[in-house]
């Protein structure tokens, strides 16, 4: 299942929509972006660098905690910046 939500934008975006995962900010460029569309840049990015869903998932959630330095590094790869609160 986790493929097919991540293949799919909008099966994503309504995951994201419908769970409370909103744990920092966002940003592409200095631009702040909703927690789904950070997270649909970020999958994409880790699908076509060969990085495994589990992993993209770990990555993601641990770029959101105070001690998650090195996964946000990760993520910027893609372009996003996460702040955490």
């Amino acid at each position: 299942m986790a493929c097919s939500v991540l293949s799919n934008p909008l099966l994503l975006r309504r995951h994201f929509e419908s769970t409370e995962h909103n744990m920092g900010k966002y940003f592409l460029q200095n631009h702040e972006l909703p927690e789904p569309d950070a997270a649909i840049r970020w999958f994409a990015y880790a699908e076509s660098h060969g990085i495994d869903i589990p992993k993209a998932i770990s990555i993601w959630e641990d770029a959101a905690t105070e001690d998650g330095a090195e996964a946000r590094q990760l993520i910027s790869a893609a372009g996003i910046t996460v702040e955490t609160h």
